[in-house]
């Protein structure tokens, strides 16, 4: 089974758009274009927040020893 790739569904998302903006296709088309582009963008945010899950961040202490602490979502990420 091939991994799923952030890059992949980026670029079918920025595919669609491309495709969207040179208007050349008709309205049903554009339409199914459009929700194609959402379920690759869906799937860019899922692979992003398992991502962040997976991050963390290194701090120091007073005494200079490193310890590791989950990422906290910004305010901006959060819903």
């Amino acid at each position: 089974m091939k991994k799923e790739r952030f890059e992949d569904y980026l670029a079918e998302v920025e595919k669609v758009v491309a495709e969207l903006e040179e208007g050349d296709v008709d309205l049903e088309q554009s339409l199914e274009k459009y929700e194609a582009g959402i379920k690759h963008l869906k799937k860019c945010y899922e692979i992003l927040s398992a991502m962040e899950k997976k991050i963390e961040v290194l701090t120091k202490d007073a005494e200079g020893n490193l310890t590791a602490k989950p990422l906290k979502k910004s305010k901006e990420t959060t819903d």
